[in-house]
């Protein structure tokens, strides 16, 4: 099949299994599909609709709804899905709880500099670290940390301080070397590339090599050294530059950091410290010591005299109040595997059965007497039926 569109026109209606989606306006557009705000009109809440081409070769939000359905020890920091489904012959769907501004949009508009506070920093530092570790911990690893990945809550909902990871569509299974020393060809052929952009991506991703948990975390490291500098030493190199942009990773230190980063000696040279750690594993299958890591982020705050209860950057008026760190035993999840595929076109095995079915006649009629009624809903608002969703 073919798609006509990434997703659908505003005041369109998405039918789904459990309630209809009024689309009221794009969120964000990208390479892989589009973002709608959409209101349900049983409760009037707002939630996000992500939406995806039918012709993708691979399917983000299929393997989104793989990965969601996989995870063994659920984690607060993850995004949920509250339904999935199709639209003949145009897109693909998944609606999401709405959260508010990513970190990038965060960093970019908050402040003038354009980049965080320390404080701001270290907290972002710490929440993205826990996402981070609770995703490693069920056994997948991201290949793509940035800041637009992670979001904050809304503050209609009293979680402006809390993080989320919100994109889970290039997360992999790693793929470690059986215990007969498979041969490093096929090691080669089954590896796990990296598939982000180049600015955050580690050494290992620059070389092509095998990737593993601690290739997310040096991911991590880039991203928040980007948080307190506003912009990365090697930001201004181009795709076409990767060896040099891989030659400022592989020799970067503190002192030149340091000086372009306004902050005390001990802070940096802290911070540098967490990069040591990182990178300490020597196979794929280890984890990180992520216990070090947030140990070391409470560090910076005494090294850097920044107060833990500062308000949040884009919330001043308020201390801070976002979750902490917590410990938790780092035991790899149960060998079962993946979720079969999600399927959007027909109820999964266990899921309910059932269809959605087009609108009667008398629906239809119902709702053009509403939009008479009610000036919100224009003479052109289409419904949409969709083949099933769980």
């Amino acid at each position: 099949m073919t798609s006509v569109g990434p997703g659908p026109p505003q005041k369109e209606l998405i039918r789904a299994q459990n309630g209809t989606y009024e689309v009221t306006k794009p969120l964000a557009t990208g390479t892989f599909g589009s973002i709608y705000k959409a209101k349900r009109e049983s409760d009037g809440k707002f939630f996000a609709v992500k939406c995806e081409a039918l012709n993708m070769k691979s399917s983000l939000l299929r393997q989104m709804s793989v990965v969601l359905a996989s995870i063994h020890y659920p984690s607060p920091f993850f995004t949920t899905i509250e339904e999935r489904g199709t639209v003949p012959n145009r897109f693909l769907f998944i609606v999401m709880p709405l959260y508010g501004e990513n970190l990038f949009d965060l960093m970019m508009n908050t402040n003038k500099d354009r980049k965080f506070s320390m404080a701001t920093g270290l907290h972002l530092a710490e929440q993205t670290l826990t996402a981070i570790r609770d995703l490693h911990r069920n056994g997948f690893i991201h290949r793509d940390i940035k800041p637009s990945h992670f979001c904050i809550g809304r503050e209609v909902d009293g979680q402006h301080h809390q993080v989320y990871l919100l994109d889970f569509g290039l997360c992999k299974r790693p793929r470690f070397a059986k215990k007969n020393d498979e041969a490093e060809e096929q090691m080669r052929k089954n590896a796990i590339h990296y598939r982000g952009v180049v600015k955050y991506a580690s050494v290992h991703a620059h070389q092509g090599k095998n990737l593993g948990y601690k290739d997310d975390m040096e991911s991590w490291w880039y991203m928040v050294l980007e948080f307190f500098l506003g912009a990365l030493p090697w930001a201004l190199l181009n795709k076409e530059s990767e060896q040099d942009v891989l030659h400022l990773k592989r020799r970067i230190t503190a002192p030149m950091v340091a000086a372009v980063w306004r902050t005390t000696p001990e802070t940096t040279a802290g911070f540098f410290d967490l990069l040591t750690v990182i990178r300490e594993p020597k196979d794929v299958a280890e984890f990180v010591e992520y216990d070090r890591i947030a140990d070391g982020i409470q560090k910076l705050f005494e090294k850097s005299k920044s107060n833990t209860q500062e308000p949040p950057d884009w919330d001043c008026m308020t201390d801070y109040k976002g979750p902490g760190y917590q410990q938790v035993p780092m035991i790899a999840p149960p060998e079962v595997g993946l979720k079969p595929e999600m399927d959007f076109g027909k109820s999964d095995p266990g899921a309910g059965g059932g269809s959605v079915e087009q609108p009667k006649k008398e629906e239809v009629d119902k709702k053009k007497k509403k939009k008479k009624k009610t000036k919100k809903k224009g003479k052109n608002n289409k419904t949409i039926s969709v083949e099933e969703v769980e």
